[in-house]
């Protein structure tokens, strides 16, 4: 259950206003619509971004501790051209398939293990809504903080393919290690089995600043974690409200929509209290489009895609540079450059508590080199190679798979050597070879909804 702080009437009163005037229904909260009445979207999200419109400058520059900062981006469009959601019929659209059939190249090769860890446990992130702004309706006039909830409080149902991309990425590994085992199953990103939203603080006891240093904000990180008595693997997300600028995110040359960091950084000011992974997150509505990679954004589109970028590196490189990164950066970095509803690029998701943009994430597996992709197979594989036998002589052979959503697996075979079967539940090849030659194999591993599929050539000789 969702742990959360004492609420003001004021905010509860701001909160149902602001539900009303976007037309949901009770207990379910929509964002990141796709706009029926914008000419030219198509049904799968907004097309590529207007030409004219590019990153500012690398929002890291001069700051150690700004990881995985998502830039700013110049607008092609004034703001007042950009659709308001809230004034206009919006329909839902589906989840991605689990494979696009091209996927975007992203920036460089794979990511590596950099020896440290990643978050295994089941998902848990604490929202932090950080001033007495919140308690106002001025403080939060786009109605982030019930977005934020919906995005977290969402995340793993109806069957979402976009978390399964970070289950392929482990620790336990030795360092530069590009792939990783499915055994043990544990030693991976887990799919989220409970909702990831594990409480809310709404720190109103003073005003946040208006320009607050890097350092304060992770301070009120550290707060935060021991307001909840610092669990294990939580993260953190420090959200300002609106009409602030947390560590210069408006910076005209190195202006950025949120990083993540943790709170003993040494780059920082020293901090009291326990080293825990945050995000800073301001309040992204406030710059219009400049935080979405859509042409034509919903006025929430950029914060969805900008916190599904830092909550997907938290989970992989949690205390930076100890987890997964490579050139390009970590791994939502690499496909932060991809043009909303381009391959690879943003999509539009459907959770059962709305439907978000959530940005691509680089995925080692996808292909021979990698790539950008917003849904992966539930099923983790690992390919035996090429094999070899002897006729005659007994094989056995176990196919490594596992479900991340906890699911029963089958197995089907397919050119298998004659005399050798493959059992349908445990995915065990056992038999005798019965003759010479060579075979292009095929094992299609499903659950309930999806499948993977190993391919790997198997010789048999005298």
């Amino acid at each position: 259950m969702t742990r959360r702080e004492p609420i003001s009437e004021a905010v509860r009163r701001h909160r149902r206003a602001r539900r009303s005037s976007l037309g949901f229904g009770t207990g379910v909260l929509l964002a990141g619509l796709v706009l029926a009445t914008t000419a030219g979207a198509a049904a799968a999200g907004p097309g590529p971004r207007a030409q004219g419109q590019a990153t500012i400058s690398d929002p890291t520059a001069g700051h150690a501790y700004r990881h995985g900062a998502v830039p700013l981006r110049a607008r092609a469009t004034p703001t007042s051209e950009v659709p308001d959601i809230r004034s206009a019929t919006a329909t839902t659209t589906s989840t991605a398939p689990v494979r696009h059939a091209e996927a975007g190249t992203g920036r460089g090769g794979p990511v590596r293990f950099n020896g440290g860890a990643v978050i295994t446990g089941s998902p848990k992130v604490y929202l932090v809504l950080w001033g007495s702004q919140w308690a106002t309706p001025s403080g939060d006039p786009d109605g982030l903080a019930s977005n934020l909830e919906g995005f977290f409080n969402g995340l793993g149902t109806d069957n979402e393919l976009w978390s399964a991309i970070l289950t392929q990425y482990c620790q336990g590994v030795a360092s530069g290690t590009k792939t990783c085992p499915v055994s043990p199953l544990s030693n991976h990103v887990a799919y989220p089995s409970s909702t990831v939203l594990a409480g809310v603080w709404e720190d109103t006891s003073a005003p946040s600043p208006a320009a607050a240093t890097a350092t304060q904000i992770a301070q009120e990180a550290a707060d935060a974690a021991e307001r909840f008595s610092n669990p294990p693997e939580a993260q953190y997300v420090v959200v300002s409200p609106s009409g602030s600028d947390p560590d210069g995110w408006l910076d005209p040359r190195y202006g950025y929509c949120a990083y993540h960091d943790d709170t003993q950084d040494p780059s920082l000011a020293p901090v009291s209290g326990p080293d825990v992974p945050y995000t800073n997150m301001p309040y992204v509505p406030d710059v219009g489009a400049e935080c979405s990679s859509f042409a034509v954004p919903g006025v929430l589109d950029g914060a969805d895609e900008t916190i599904s970028h830092e909550y997907a590196e938290t989970l992989t490189d949690p205390f930076p540079f100890s987890g997964w990164l490579g050139r390009g950066g970590e791994i939502a970095d690499k496909c932060e450059n991809l043009d909303g509803g381009s391959p690879g690029g943003s999509t539009y998701v459907t959770l059962s508590t709305g439907t978000f943009a959530m940005q691509g994430i680089w995925a080692n597996d996808l292909g021979r080199r990698g790539g950008c992709e917003t849904a992966h197979t539930p099923i983790l594989t690992t390919n035996p190679g090429r094999q070899r036998g002897t006729d005659a002589v007994p094989v056995s052979l176990q196919v490594s798979a596992a479900d991340v959503r906890g699911q029963a697996l089958t197995y089907v075979g397919s050119g298998l050597p004659a005399g050798l079967t493959i059992n349908a539940t445990t995915g065990l090849i056992s038999g005798t070879p019965t003759g010479r030659g060579r075979t292009a194999t095929s094992i299609v591993v499903s659950d309930t909804s999806a499948s993977a599929t190993i391919a790997f050539t198997w010789t048999i000789r005298r």
